[in-house]
Formats: C-alpha cells, structure tokens, sequence
C-alpha cells in the first residue's frame, strides 16, 4: 500500500502555548483521525519556537506521531532566547517572593489581631472588664514593640526610596533636559524588562523575528518535494500561498470583521495588521476549506467574492471528553469518577486562584454553570455575566459561573464583575489540562454557550454531553445547521442579544435538567457516528483533488 504524503504549514508567532488555542485542539483532533487511515503521512512545517509548543499540545491531547514528521529551522534566534529568559526569571522571581508573602501573612495576622480586640472591647461593661481588656491591650503592644523597632529602619529606606521616585518622575518631567531623555530611556528599559510582551517595539521585532524564520521555512518547504499538496488550518498567515505546490487554506470564520469595532478596541494596532493579514489570505488564495455551509455562502462567497467551486465546508466531526474521566475499574464507577473530577476540580482552583477566596475554596459539591472559551468579542461573556447576575440576585439560583478565559483578556469582563461584586460568584480558570477540563464539564449542572459568531457548530454541546451535562446555547447559523432537530432547537437556543432570554432559558434547564438531557442525547449519538477520521479523510481527498488538477494543468 503506497503511502500519500501532505503538509501542514504552521506559522505562529512566538510565545504561543498551543494547548490553550481553540486552533491547536483542532490540529490534534485533526491529526488523530487521520492516524486512523493509515495510508497517509503528514509533514508539519513550523518556525523553530513551536517546537516545544507542538510535543506540549501532542503530550496534552495524546496524539501519536509515529506518522507525523515535523521539519522546522535550526536554532531558535538568541533574541527569542533572551526574552524566554526574561519571562522565566520574572515567574521565579514571584514564586522566590518570600518578604511578600511574609508581609501577606503579617497583615492577616494584624486583621486577626484588631478582630480580637474589637471583639473584646464592645464587651467591656464595668471596671473588672476594662482593666483586663487593657492589660491584655498593654501585652500585645509589649509584644508588637521589638516587631516595630525592626521594621523602622525599613520603613525610613521606604520613604526615602518613595521621595527618590518622586524626584526622577519630575525630573523626567522636565521640558529641556538631558537627565529628562536618560532617565526616559531607563524607565523604558525597565518596562521592556518587567514586562517586554506588552511593548509595541518589542511586537515589531517579533514580526521582523517571524517573517525571517518564515523566509528559512520555505527553504525547507522547496526541499520537501515528496509532499502532494500542503494544508494551513486558518486564514492568519497569508505566506503559506509563497509556497510552490498545491495548497489547500482553511478559513475557520472570519469574526474580525463582523464585530471590527470591538477587535479593534482590544486588539489595537495588531487587530489591523492581523484583519489585514487575513483578509490578504483569502484574496490571494486558489483552494479553502471551511467548517459549515453558512461560512462559505455567506462569508468566503458572498463576502470574499470567492467562487463556490473553490471552497469545500467539511464540518466537526464531535468532541468527546468522557474517556479523560469515566473510571470503570470500581464496584461503583459512577462514585469514583465524580470523585475523581472533583480532585481534578480542586486542583485546578488551587492552581488558577487569584483570590484567597477561590484558592482556599473546599466545597467540592458546589453548583455550578459552565461556559469553556477565551475571552473575545465574539463570545458574548457580558450578555452571559447580566443573566447570571439576574439568576443570582432575583431569581436566587445558589450557582457559581466557572469561565476559562482571563478576564484581564477583555477589560469590560474584569470591571463588570468587580462594580457588581461578583468576585466570589464568577470563578476564572484559565490554562486548564484536557482532563481538568472534561472535570468542569462533567461536574457543572449546566453548560451555556453565549457565542455570536462562530466557524461551525461550538464544541460545547458535544464536549458536555459526552461527559452528561446538558447544554443551552446561542441561536446562530452554524449551530442550526448541525443541530436540525426542530424539538431539540425549541429547549436549548436563546436569543445571544437578549440577556433576559439568556437567563430563561439558564433557569428553565435547570428546572428541567432531565427532559432536557432526554431530547439531547440522542441527537448527541447521532452525531458521534461522524469520526474525525472520517473529517481527516474528507481534507485529504480535497487535497488530492487540488493536487490532480495542478498535475493536469501542468501537462496542458
């Protein structure tokens, strides 16, 4: 049996932990279903950075790659390196941070302390109580006096320190002045070096790092010449069309431009070059897959111009998260694997908490919706956070909102949640392993997903299924066109753009968890008679079907 070999042509750019990205799951649900074929080899063509980031994702997502080669330059380039340094001598240095955990603990002990003696002091009635409350107030502060005499000299070298700031930031101030520009430049340096991801030079140097390691890819590309056709998972690196061999772009969506205002504001200058960057993609591209039929009538068609013959829309197959946490070898598996999930659960608080709330939470039976996604425009988490607010407050529902994004991602997430003082009500857990997240999933009495726009029907509702959790989701296209069960629609969508229908239909699955998990499981076992082999299969055949059709117009 002859063996057909294809590429895959990565470009991310530095610092990108692919286990986090919606697109690096995909490659590895994509990767593992055509393992299933056998006829096939893929070569995976990357900068030298995603390395590391691809054996991450493939130990992660435990994909096999004995049929995978991955070719990439040699040496990561030194100011990569530098930078790498920089980032990890920082995440040291928070964890080596012992005088502010020291003074953390001090400061706890000092509101303890106040507690005591406020406690003690609305007690005082008679003479026989004042006296004792003001020996034992006399004891404390003889014990308080060697702990203040220590901490002086530090509180002197504070204030000198704080008066020394003072003084550079007015001399930086100054209009004309040669200590004003050398101290500009160290008060630079010092950002680039406490935080240089957040630099715009640092970013342009980054783009000038990646189109020079794009420049060594294509060298390696010229010289893979067993490759047939080669295929980019999304729309974001317009260089993949330099490459001289038949080649196959998929476009998941192309959201940026449906909510261009909102990117913009969160994104900047780099939402412009990447809106470019994309858009660039597709006008010059000969060959695109894309996940449902709504993305290419409406977007790569209607909106792109792109002729239909040249987009095939090759769907999900489903996302199944149950084999991560179904525990069989027990008289009482279903004990043991909610056991298990809430262990898994526990650890991820521990690992994700920014609060001492979260990260001394011990209620393993907590309730809880769940809503797994990064925070982009596009996914809605406002219009969720109103509903949940409302559950919560007026309809008295007891239910925690876990969310996997950083709300530091969208600033709208963070300052709803502080102004309605949902800080100990919306849980934020980012960075969670695969099985941390199938947990999440399997321990919450609801999945909701609140998304605006999306490349093909969410993996939400396959994701929380297959583990037994019922789902409610947004009315969109992409979802209608995979869920066509006009009973099934009728229980689960909500209006994205109206919050209060977002929260009836939380409050009626809630209510109704068990008619609702009825109508969605089956619809579920129908779906998972698709297989990601099957998905594999459907990209190679388009493949080599733009592979044929080169060869034939070559002899022509």
């Amino acid at each position: 049996m002859s063996v057909k070999h294809y590429g895959i042509y990565l470009a991310f750019p530095p610092t990108i932990d692919l286990r986090a990205q919606g697109l690096g799951r995909h490659l590895a649900m994509f990767l593992k279903g055509a393992q299933g074929l056998g006829d096939v080899h893929f070569t995976i063509l990357c900068p030298s950075w995603s390395l590391e980031a691809l054996h991450a994702l493939f130990e992660s997502e435990q994909v096999p790659i004995s049929a995978i080669q991955i070719v990439s330059p040699r040496g990561k380039p030194y100011i990569l390196r530098l930078f790498e340094w920089i980032r990890a001598y920082r995440a040291k240095a928070k964890k080596r941070s012992w005088f502010s955990r020291w003074l953390g603990s001090a400061a706890k002990a000092f509101r303890v302390l106040m507690g005591r003696l406020a406690h003690r002091a609305v007690a005082v009635d008679n003479v026989a109580s004042f006296s004792r409350f003001m020996l034992e107030l006399g004891l404390w502060a003889l014990l308080a006096l060697p702990v203040v005499l220590a901490a002086l000299p530090f509180a002197v070298l504070w204030l000198f320190v704080r008066a020394g700031i003072a003084t550079l930031r007015r001399v930086a101030r100054a209009k004309n002045s040669t200590a004003r520009r050398l101290i500009a430049i160290y008060l630079l340096a010092m950002r680039a070096l406490s935080a240089p991801e957040r630099q715009s030079w640092v970013l342009h140097l980054f783009d000038a790092m990646q189109a020079h390691e794009i420049r060594r890819m294509h060298c390696l590309a010229a010289n893979l010449t067993d490759v047939k056709a080669w295929y980019c998972p999304t729309a974001f690196w317009p260089s993949f069309h330099e490459i001289k061999a038949p080649r196959l772009m998929c476009v998941p969506d192309v959201v940026l431009s449906d909510f261009v205002v909102a990117f913009a504001q969160v994104g900047g200058d780099l939402f412009h070059q990447t809106f470019e960057a994309l858009e660039c993609a597709i006008r010059s591209g000969d060959h695109f897959v894309t996940y449902s039929e709504h993305i290419k009538w409406n977007t790569l068609v209607g909106q792109y111009g792109v002729e239909a013959n040249k987009v095939a829309a090759i769907p999900h197959a489903p996302n199944t998260l149950n084999a991560l946490v179904d525990i069989r070898d027990f008289t009482e598996p279903h004990l043991a694997s909610r056991q298990y999930c809430k262990n898994l659960l526990r650890l991820a608080l521990q690992k994700n908490a920014s609060l001492e709330y979260t990260s001394t939470f011990r209620n393993e039976d907590v309730k809880f919706l769940f809503y797994a996604s990064q925070f982009r425009p596009n996914k809605n988490i406002i219009t969720l956070l109103r509903a949940y607010e409302y559950l919560l407050r007026s309809r008295s529902i007891g239910h925690k909102l876990v969310l996997t994004g950083k709300p530091q991602q969208l600033p709208e997430i963070d300052r709803f949640v502080s102004e309605r003082r949902l800080e100990n009500d919306v849980i934020f857990l980012h960075g969670l392993s695969v099985e941390q997240l199938a947990a999440c999933y399997k321990l919450a009495d609801l999945a909701v997903n609140p998304s605006l726009s999306e490349g093909g029907c969410p993996f939400t509702f396959t994701e929380a299924l297959s583990v037994g959790t019922p789902v409610v989701m947004s009315d969109i296209p992409v979802a209608k066109e995979v869920l066509v069960d006009e009973t099934l629609q009728n229980v689960m969508f909500f209006d994205p753009y109206d919050w209060k229908d977002c929260a009836a239909r939380i409050e009626w699955a809630l209510k109704h968890r068990e008619h609702l998990l009825a109508i969605q499981i089956p619809v579920y076992q129908r779906l998972t008679q698709r297989t990601w082999s099957d998905v594999a299969r459907e990209h190679i055949d388009k493949l080599e079907q733009i592979a044929q059709d080169m060869r034939q117009g070559m002899a022509v």
